[in-house]
């Protein structure tokens, strides 16, 4: 397991304990409302942030190794604690020169640094920076050769907000480069964060609702897609002790499809300049 050293871990579990990582949705409304409230980590939700680089590592880094190969240059976005900068900055597969995290979260950028000295990462190899939600992203046109962006739009109150930033992460991709969007499925009777029922349906202000697969597909359809509902699916059955080396593509699209979590990977064209 990676673990971060000391003095940096203490210090982690304590920005962790008073809020930083914690769930929030990104529009302007009241501090006591839904997920936009703050709370402080119980002893439980600590653990999970302290085991996160490891999870990310054998889940999002894996596929985004098999299938993009070396990535000199990658974005986070909505980097939050920074588990995913950190377990791709470590990648021997990746093996970026440069990552960059943003967030919106003050505190879970403090955290996200602690973390990444922890790991023995620092400036330029590994930074964070703040940014504004409904902002454009602070970087030029085709700047990275991997954009990411993992458990964030469902967190956004708008169907409007969601395709802005994703037209921003667009934007700077390089022509060639690799765009990675993680959110979770919408074919679930309880969403998956606030675990309301039917929440992904009735949705209600301050608490987060999952983007259909149809949209997602509509808005990267400008984008080369690559599949990874095969590897997906081989995961998926690997994790019940079934292997198999080559899965169909229909029962691929069925296992990714009941997957709680929707995973789309796409490459920039050639000479493609997309603008917000």
């Amino acid at each position: 397991m990676l673990e971060m050293s000391e003095p940096h871990a203490t210090e982690f579990r304590r920005l962790v304990r008073g809020g930083a990582g914690a769930r929030d949705i990104h529009g302007r409304l009241p501090p006591t409302t839904g997920f936009a409230r703050r709370t402080l980590a119980s002893d439980a939700s600590v653990a999970r942030e302290m085991g996160r680089v490891e999870a990310y590592r054998s889940s999002s880094c894996a596929l985004l190794e098999a299938f993009t190969g070396r990535a000199p240059c990658v974005l986070d976005v909505g980097c939050s604690t920074g588990a995913g900068a950190v377990a791709m900055a470590l990648s021997p597969i990746l093996a970026p020169d440069v990552v960059v995290g943003v967030d919106t979260a003050t505190l879970s950028l403090k955290a996200a640094r602690v973390r990444a000295r922890g790991h023995g990462l620092a400036p330029p190899r590994v930074s964070f920076r703040g940014c504004r939600a409904g902002c454009p992203l602070p970087f030029a046109d085709d700047s990275f050769d991997l954009v990411v962006c993992v458990s964030v739009l469902e967190f956004m109150p708008t169907a409007s907000q969601r395709r802005e930033l994703v037209e921003e992460m667009k934007r700077v991709v390089r022509p060639g480069g690799h765009f990675f969007l993680a959110t979770p499925s919408p074919l679930r009777l309880r969403e998956m964060h606030s675990r309301r029922w039917l929440g992904n349906f009735v949705r209600r202000d301050g608490y987060p609702w999952a983007t259909p697969p149809w949209e997602i597909e509509r808005l990267v359809s400008d984008f080369h897609p690559l599949p990874v509902g095969r590897w997906v699916a081989a995961r998926a059955l690997q994790r019940v002790g079934l292997a198999a080396r080559r899965v169909p593509p229909p029962v691929a699209g069925i296992l990714a499809r009941a997957s709680a979590w929707q995973r789309v990977l796409v490459r920039k064209p050639q000479g493609a300049s997309i603008r917000a």
